[in-house]
């Protein structure tokens, strides 16, 4: 499937699109973004609640960390009372692992780990692991044993998927940067007054490209000339100086902003209604709550099929692949209850929950279906990565 994606650097958004819809937005705001790295200081530890709020810098709203989460923090291993790990005004070093939401701070954790374009390096992590999405038996052991000869000694690696089919000297070379990154953070940690930000993503342009450019990618819309010329250079240097094939890199010339033209505002607006209509008359309401996300399957209009059986099965079929994509698009995580339309036998049950899987699995924040409950509802979690489209763009009533 080609792909386009169209980044808007002075906007701070990027959108990736496929058969001309929106698939996925990436929108860097705030303060604290998801992957910050702080050199924080202990504010309060609470013990009711095993966690610690931590300054980072916010004049308003601490940083928050669980005692599950405190990794190297946790210098004495056998004991369970956070209390008896931290203590206030200790100096921690911490990454935001949840952008901060409502009146609650952003959730933080003491295992630190730094992206690069085919691997990430865990500095306090264990042993190699592999993207599961590389499937190939014989690039899996190759890329295993490269990673087992790389991996700094006391560290952990994952190789992502974008390391598939790459040369070693290229991977060797992103290692590099990235145990570089890393010498640098220690560096300043030791000598910078807390609280302070010691890391960021702070290149738009590399930070979407690392996380959405593959090979279906077939053209790259920027708002500028000199945002081509960065453009050209990353995919250059990720290449060993070779331009990828078959890639049309632009700037917008047009008189209309960038996010208007290509219907990126307009997507986003429509993403932030409840209500999704299908290519065949059906439709789905997505309905976010405090607790979890609700989504609800309806035939609506369809009725063109020759049995109400395969009417409902069609619908599903077709809610399913929206639902993936709608997931993905509004950035929904935590836990998502489906209640698809009712089928009478446990076989149309199992096909949907067998398509459901299979267009999930393209979705990087890895998704689990937890099981399908006793009154038909699909359970399912999702990771949660950044903000959501509703904290990010939808003011209230």
């Amino acid at each position: 499937m080609a792909k386009q994606i169209i980044i808007a650097e002075k906007n701070h958004i990027a959108a990736v699109f496929a058969d001309d819809r929106i698939q996925e937005l990436v929108v860097a705001t705030g303060n604290q973004q998801v992957g910050d790295i702080y050199l924080g200081t202990v504010d309060n530890v609470i013990s009711g609640i095993d966690a610690a709020f931590v300054n980072i810098g916010d004049a308003e709203k601490n940083g928050f960390i669980h005692v599950t989460d405190l990794g190297p923090l946790r210098l004495r291993k056998t004991s369970a009372s956070i209390t008896e790990l931290l203590s206030p005004q200790q100096k921690v070093l911490v990454q935001v692992m949840k952008e901060p939401t409502g009146s609650k701070g952003p959730r933080l954790t003491g295992n630190i780990s730094l992206p690069g374009r085919y691997l990430v390096l865990m500095p306090y992590g264990k042993g190699v692991s592999l993207s599961r999405r590389i499937k190939n038996e014989n690039e899996r052991n190759r890329l295993r044993a490269l990673a087992i000869l790389l991996k700094p000694s006391g560290m952990g690696l994952l190789v992502r998927t974008e390391a598939e089919g790459t040369p070693e000297e290229s991977i060797i070379e992103d290692l590099d940067l990235l145990q570089k990154q890393w010498d640098k953070i220690q560096q300043d940690s030791n000598y910078i007054s807390a609280p302070a930000l010691l890391n960021r993503d702070d290149d738009f342009i590399q930070r979407v490209l690392r996380d959405m450019y593959t090979d279906e990618v077939d053209r790259i819309v920027v708002d500028s000339e000199s945002s081509v010329k960065r453009v050209k250079k990353q995919l250059l240097n990720w290449s060993g100086g070779r331009p990828p094939e078959g890639l049309m890199i632009t700037s917008h010339q047009e008189n209309t902003p960038i996010l208007d033209h290509y219907r990126v505002n307009a997507g986003i607006k429509e993403a932030l209604k409840p209500r999704i209509d299908l290519p065949s008359g059906g439709y789905i309401i997505i309905e976010p709550t405090e607790a979890l996300t609700v989504i609800d399957v309806n035939s609506g209009s369809f009725t063109h099929s020759a049995t109400s059986r395969e009417t409902v099965l069609w619908t599903n079929y077709e809610a399913a692949l929206e639902i993936a994509r709608q997931l993905k698009l509004r950035n929904i995580g935590g836990v998502i209850v489906i209640d698809f339309i009712d089928m009478d036998t446990r076989r149309d049950k199992l096909k949907l929950l067998e398509q459901f899987n299979r267009v999930l699995k393209t979705d990087k924040a890895r998704p689990q279906i937890a099981q399908l409950s006793e009154l038909g509802l699909v359970e399912l979690t999702r990771k949660r990565q950044g903000k959501n489209i509703y904290e990010l763009f939808a003011q209230p009533c």
